[in-house]
């Protein structure tokens, strides 16, 4: 069926349900084609029943997964009631270039588009979110505010006219993309997201990891204002912790030799953002994929589960799709199962009645700056609705002139000093993993990890398995843990997690602190070590080394220059809380020969004995220049 006569189809009140679609190419040179897909809309209760793609080639399902669906991760959030739906497509077009130049979805009208709420309530959630002990524990979180507006008049033909303007309007989208759900109240999704999410690409899953945002001037790009973007270290440390995130998924979700590669620059119209690409064999079908990758760290956060519970708190509402996820499942020629998704941002969701509401949002973190990040949710705003409107109301927004197209300058990955500067970036990584490295080591015996709760440990099981040997995770509330780690002749490892370990109130911190007491105690002479990461380290300092104290971490910023055991290196730090050793200079007899403390000669940052060791930082970040070196040290 030609373009035209799939695109007549439109037209009209009651359209079926379909699906628009222009996706990144998967060998990255540029947008594909655009796709057209017809089909049966279902609502569904959970992933299990999106279905498996039939043997049959090509798409077979577009999941519509909303951002409430993460409760099935036991995450708890605002529920909306926005359905989990997937479009069992029968019917798939390609249409060629030139098919929607002629299509005429009639007039576009707006009225009454602006924020719900203006920058100084906005400023006032970052400014609150940005002093707390959950930020300089290095919490990050993405917070929303809405711009709303109506389209009076508005039918599904009209949602293919944003459609278009989006293709010539928006450069650089992941997927660029047009939902109708059709039936009585229908929504449909129009939105350009530059987030991929997960995807199963030649038999390999891959995750786009993508944060930090350029706002482009006017008239192109100044090569000193990217620099100094490249250069600025908080911008860096949220692209990494993010990185974070998304390794600890798809660690697993992947096995071994996982590969992280970037940064690089997405370029947008109006904007400019900095992404990685991570990947690894894909060891699960794309269901299983999809339902344990959801969601993507860019619209949440993190750590995870902390950045969900700080986004229901400072939040009052429900997201709806935003945040959430678009999910297409299929077979590729071969015919293996493929999966390729995108988060559900820089999207309009507009109901029966031709009500609008664009969400948009900034990652805020302890160094966040309130009228920066307020001016941010303007300009991701003000990105995509001057690619949908002629003119973006003025009396709503700021008056700063409207953004040109994209075009090449200075802010091409192969501009000489741009170049340079994400080579230095990408160095600035922790070469385990941008080397691929991973495969399972068998020179050891089992490691046993200790989880002290809050914390997904996929990505450091991953490395512990990598430098040391098999890992299996001990949970601390497990009744018989205690006695599992004293039996075990190998090395334990205490892992990190949120909280104060010196909490007399908390019962979580009570049974952690027995357990470390107990294993420092029962380390035999010449035994294997009992080491800790994070809050692992901080629970085996107040056990092993006299007069040790808690207290509240100085200074903000993830990543530190710190020596360790003579050795210099960029660390990720990301607890709320430090140790401090006391006056006695001596270790107790059962504790670490060597103590090093950070810069400000108080910090105790690693310890280093024959039996008890560990570091304050987090050797398996991305952001820790030596951490599998770290690691195996504590572990040997």
């Amino acid at each position: 069926m030609n373009g035209v006569r799939v695109l007549e189809r439109l037209h009209g009140a009651a359209p079926p349900p379909f699906a628009l679609l222009r996706r990144d190419r998967a060998d990255g040179h540029g947008p594909g084609p655009v796709e057209v897909m017809f089909g049966e809309m279902e609502t569904i209760g959970s992933l299990e029943e999106a279905g498996p793609a039939d043997a049959s080639r090509g798409p077979g399902s577009l999941v519509l997964m909303p951002f409430r669906q993460m409760a099935e991760h036991g995450l708890r959030c605002h529920d909306d009631h926005t359905p989990l739906r997937v479009l069992r497509i029968s019917e798939h077009h390609v249409l060629p270039e030139t098919a929607l130049d002629a299509f005429d979805g009639g007039p576009v009208r707006w009225q009454d588009v602006g924020f719900t709420t203006d920058d100084a309530h906005y400023e006032g959630l970052v400014r609150e979110f940005a002093a707390s002990d959950a930020a300089r524990g290095g919490l990050n979180v993405l917070l929303r505010r809405d711009c709303t507006a109506l389209l009076p008049g508005f039918r599904p033909a009209v949602a293919v006219e944003l459609f278009r303007r989006l293709l010539t309007g928006e450069a650089g989208a992941y997927w660029t993309f047009l939902v109708h759900t059709g039936g009585e109240r229908p929504t449909t999704l129009v939105g350009a997201t530059p987030q991929g999410h997960v995807a199963i690409e030649d038999q390999r899953v891959v995750m786009n990891p993508l944060c930090g945002t350029y706002r482009r001037p006017p008239h192109g790009p100044r090569t000193g204002e990217l620099l100094d973007f490249l250069a600025d270290r908080k911008e860096s440390e949220e692209l990494a912790t993010t990185v974070d995130a998304e390794l600890a998924v798809l660690c697993g979700l992947a096995g071994p030799e996982v590969r992280v590669e970037g940064p690089f620059l997405r370029r947008m119209a109006h904007l400019l953002h900095t992404q990685c690409r991570i990947s690894g064999p894909a060891v699960a079908g794309a269901r299983e994929t999809l339902a344990r990758a959801m969601f993507a760290s860019t619209a949440v956060g993190s750590p995870y589960a902390e950045a969900c519970g700080a986004i229901r708190r400072h939040e009052t509402t429900g997201r709806g799709y935003y945040g959430g996820l678009l999910a297409l499942i299929g077979r590729d020629e071969r015919g293996d199962e493929e999966l390729d998704s995108a988060a559900v941002i820089r999207t309009l969701d507009i109901d029966h009645l031709g009500r609008a509401r664009l969400s948009v949002g900034a990652t805020v973190g302890s160094r966040s700056s309130p009228p920066s990040e307020a001016a941010e949710t303007r300009t991701k705003a003000r990105a995509l609705l001057t690619a949908l409107t002629t003119a973006f109301p003025s009396h709503r927004e700021p008056d700063d002139a409207t953004p040109t197209a994209a075009d090449d300058g200075p802010d091409d990955d192969a501009h000489g000093p741009v170049r340079d500067a994400l080579a230095r970036r990408r160095a600035a990584l922790s070469s385990f993993w941008t080397s691929g490295e991973g495969a399972p080591a068998s020179r050891a015996g089992r490691v046993l990890v200790l989880s002290t709760g809050g914390e997904d440990l996929t990505s450091l099981v991953h490395m512990v398995s990598s430098v040391h040997g098999p890992a299996e995770v001990v949970r601390y509330e497990d009744p018989d843990a205690g006695a599992t780690l004293s039996r075990h002749r190998g090395p334990v490892l205490l892992a990190s997690g949120p909280g104060r370990p010196d909490d007399p109130d908390d019962p979580r911190m009570e049974a952690l602190r027995e357990v470390s007491a107990s294993l420092v105690r029962g380390r035999p002479p010449g035994g294997a070590p009992v080491a800790g990461v994070g809050l692992g380290f901080q629970l085996l300092a107040l056990a092993a080394v006299p007069g040790a104290r808690v207290a509240a971490r100085t200074g903000t910023g993830l990543g530190r220059d710190v020596e360790v055991f003579g050795r210099r290196i960029t660390a990720a730090f990301r607890n709320t809380y430090a140790v401090t050793p006391g006056p006695a200079a001596a270790p107790a007899h059962h504790g670490p020969s060597t103590l090093c403390l950070g810069p400000d000669g108080r910090e105790l940052i690693a310890m280093h004995g024959a039996a008890v060791r560990g570091v304050q930082f987090r050797p398996e970040s991305v952001m820790t220049s030596c951490g599998a070196d770290v690691l195996g040290s504590l572990l040997s």
